[in-house]
């Protein structure tokens, strides 16, 4: 069930594959690559306060776009629940985002 996702790319962080966690960024290292996501969708899901960032997937890199009739911009796609062992304002204040491609 539910759906394999790749070509994504990270801002502003980095997935540390030891711990399975995002991380902080690397030096020198812009936008790589976020490994295969297994999207699973349940319409129970419950949010948990701690251990995961909801963060934004966006179409490009720009983070702008037209207000669209739901509210949200017509650049952003859909929130990923990525699993952290930081708190959610230390990627907010980072503006820590998913891009589905980068800017030319």
């Amino acid at each position: 069930d539910g759906v394999l996702i790749h070509g994504l790319y990270l801002d502003s962080a980095s997935w540390d594959d030891e711990k399975n966690l995002l991380g902080d960024a690397r030096f020198g290292v812009m936008n790589p690559p976020m490994p295969i996501m297994h999207l699973l969708p349940d319409p129970d899901y419950v949010e948990e306060s701690e251990g995961q960032y909801d963060c934004p997937l966006y179409k490009t890199g720009e983070r702008a776009g037209t207000l669209s009739t739901t509210g949200h911009s017509t650049n952003f796609v859909i929130k990923c629940f990525l699993p952290t062992d930081m708190t959610r304002e230390h990627w907010i204040g980072k503006g820590t985002a998913l891009l589905c491609q980068l800017n030319q």
